[in-house]
């Protein structure tokens, strides 16, 4: 069996509490707070490691180190935690290797990674993530939650011990199986090590051994990264500005671009038109009621061409139509006792309706009611309203008011120029990232310089994870 450079190693409490992991979300916030961080610096570092293996064939010694310390990070709080619960030791707050925590995480030493790997290493990795997605991923169907399976087996170990003080060594055995998996993976990924990780379940505290002829088995003593003295506040301090300044650098982004996206869709009237809505009902009408639109001065008092509503419906079998647009409660006095169809949604271009009661009958001389404020009328018939506040409906008929209404709707908002605020936004955003991702660099390098081996010598040498001795964790 070959030996995966990736040494993922535990030891179980001999006694665990019955009721401690009831509560061990709560006593790992902390952790999930700084781990959050740690993570977001990991997904950036490795993409700076991406570019650097791709340009140079080289993985930086001190990204390696940061990204080794987050994965032993989250290793000893998902073994103390819901990933394995295997200790009642908390685990403490370091991406160093602390050598009497029962939980460890090693790497061999391996060859760099070829240049082409970060190319291709995402897509590599798919047929493990679906494995291992189907393992840890809880669905839902109808607002009806399923556990996964992982999180059965842990609420199953978890009851048993809290009934029987007992935590059954087969379970045991299988999440930290598939922890280990998880966590090659994500070595992979990070490429903390070029080598495939295998398709097997290595279940246990200690990883399988190599065969004795096995030359991974004949390494010798491992380094152990040499930890640098000196305070790395300004580098926890970039670290967090950084992550902190991804939020709203990612939002004004988004939203400069989706700005952006809008001005390109503007008409030469200034209008943003909404896809083909399909209408159709047996009553005399399909209304959409309760449209309630507030504080308009607010954003076209100094704005021209802006406010304008439009909506276009056509009949796909010619019968001329009515469309208008009227105060919610006139259309509601005129509908009374009408059955018609309220639109409350859409599925693929198709509306969906709340019928209200009334008898299905026809409606008398739609265009010749007093309280419109904009109507449309024709096979092909358009609408035109500067908007002001208030709560309207709009209704589709057919002209005569006849039931069985059928009508291909477009609706469309005259909206600004959005250049200038869209392409400031999205400038602003990318300042701020890039600002942000220097920051998390200088921070995530910083950070692991301290936890990285001297450029010039290798550390000195220390027992590999699977010979720690046995120490015992009080309950």
């Amino acid at each position: 069996m070959n030996r995966y450079p990736m040494r993922v190693e535990a030891r179980r409490d001999p006694t665990l509490s019955r009721w401690l992991w009831l509560v061990k979300w709560l006593l790992l916030i902390p952790h999930y707070i700084v781990l959050a961080v740690l993570w977001t610096g990991l997904v950036v570092l490795t993409l700076v490691a991406y570019l650097a293996v791709l340009f140079t064939g080289r993985y930086p010694a001190a990204l390696r180190a940061y990204n080794l310390g987050v994965l032993r990070w989250s290793w000893r709080v998902g073994y103390y935690g819901y990933q394995a619960l295997g200790t009642d030791a908390y685990p403490p707050f370091t991406l160093a290797d602390v050598p009497d925590y029962p939980a460890r995480l090693h790497l061999e030493p391996d060859g760099p990674p070829p240049r082409w790997l970060p190319l291709v290493a995402w897509l590599f990795a798919i047929p493990h993530l679906v494995i291992l997605g189907a393992l840890t991923a809880a669905g839902t169907r109808d607002n009806d939650v399923r556990i996964s399976v992982l999180g059965a087996v842990v609420l199953v170990a978890g009851l048993a011990l809290l009934f029987t003080g007992r935590y059954p060594r087969g379970l045991y055995d299988l999440l930290v199986g598939v922890a280990r998996w998880n966590l090659r993976v994500i070595a992979y990924l990070t490429l903390l090590t070029p080598q495939y990780p295998p398709f097997r379940l290595d279940q246990g505290d200690t990883e399988p051994d190599p065969p004795p002829d096995d030359p991974a088995g004949a390494a010798g003593p491992v380094a152990v990264p040499h930890r640098r003295t000196g305070s790395i506040a300004g580098s926890v301090v970039a670290l967090v500005a950084g992550v902190l300044l991804l939020a709203p650098a990612a939002g004004l982004g988004i939203g400069g671009g989706v700005l952006l996206g809008l001005d390109s869709a503007r008409d030469r009237n200034g209008y943003v038109a909404s896809p083909t809505l399909q209408l159709s009902t047996n009553t005399a009408a399909v209304t959409a009621e309760n449209l309630v639109i507030a504080d308009t001065e607010v954003w076209t008092r100094n704005l021209a061409d802006v406010g304008g509503l439009r909506v276009t419906v056509a009949s796909p079998t010619g019968e001329p139509l009515f469309v208008g647009i009227a105060r919610q409660r006139s259309v509601d006095a005129w509908l009374a006792g009408t059955s018609h169809d309220q639109l409350v949604g859409f599925n693929s271009g198709a509306g969906r309706y709340d019928r209200a009661s009334g008898a299905t009958r026809a409606i008398t001389d739609p265009a010749a009611q007093p309280f419109w404020l904009a109507t449309g009328t024709g096979s092909g018939a358009t609408l035109r309203w500067n908007v002001t506040d208030g709560d309207y409906a709009v209704v589709v008929t057919n002209l005569d008011g006849t039931p069985g209404v059928a009508a291909d709707v477009e609706g469309a908002i005259q909206i600004p120029d959005l250049t200038g605020l869209g392409g400031g936004l999205l400038a602003t955003g990318i300042v701020l990232g890039l600002i942000a991702i220097g920051l998390i660099v200088l921070g995530g390098v910083g950070i692991g310089r301290r936890h990285s081996p001297p450029p010039s010598a290798p550390g000195p040498a220390g027992p590999a994870p699977q010979q720690i001795p046995p120490v015992t964790v009080g309950t």
